[in-house]
């Protein structure tokens, strides 16, 4: 009984760094476009 209780705790936990890491990539690719939109505005400025 110990064991399943174990088995289901770490699914859970994989379950949320699963979330953690898809959140992460998805804010550090929002901020990776931004940047590059001021920069493609920037060039064409200049």
């Amino acid at each position: 009984m110990d064991n399943r209780t174990k088995d289901k705790e770490a699914a859970a936990y994989d379950e949320r760094l699963k979330g953690t890491f898809v959140s992460v990539f998805v804010i550090g690719a929002s901020i990776l476009l931004s940047w590059l939109i001021v920069f493609y505005l920037y060039i064409n400025k200049v």
